[in-house]
């Protein structure tokens, strides 16, 4: 009975830790030479109101990768655009399907 009422203790992640998707982009902007800072996705679509900015439609919260009308998170200025862009920061972060996403490439 005592166990039952203890609570279920919980790993701390390290202070630096990065999620897997994280640590691809940080790897890729390394590749690219741009900068990288960690992006908080969820203050993304927050900001841009669960819209997206490709094709000024909803975005629905509950749609699931790889569904192409599902949530996305889409650079303004392609990483691949190399040094001298903007890189991963928060200003040149969008909300966006993934459609619309993979339809824009590495466009402007």
């Amino acid at each position: 009975m005592a166990e039952a009422l203890k609570k279920k203790r919980r790993r701390r992640r390290p202070a630096g830790w990065l999620s897997r998707r994280e640590y691809a982009i940080k790897l890729r902007c390394e590749e690219w030479g741009v900068p990288y800072s960690k992006v908080s996705r969820a203050r993304v679509f927050n900001r841009d109101g669960w819209v997206c900015q490709l094709c000024g439609k909803p975005i629905d919260k509950v749609i699931r990768f790889p569904k192409p009308l599902s949530k996305s998170l889409d650079h303004i200025v392609p990483l691949s655009h190399g040094p001298g862009t903007p890189g991963h920061v928060e200003s040149n972060c969008q909300a966006a399907h993934l459609g619309c996403n993979s339809s824009k490439g590495n466009r402007v």
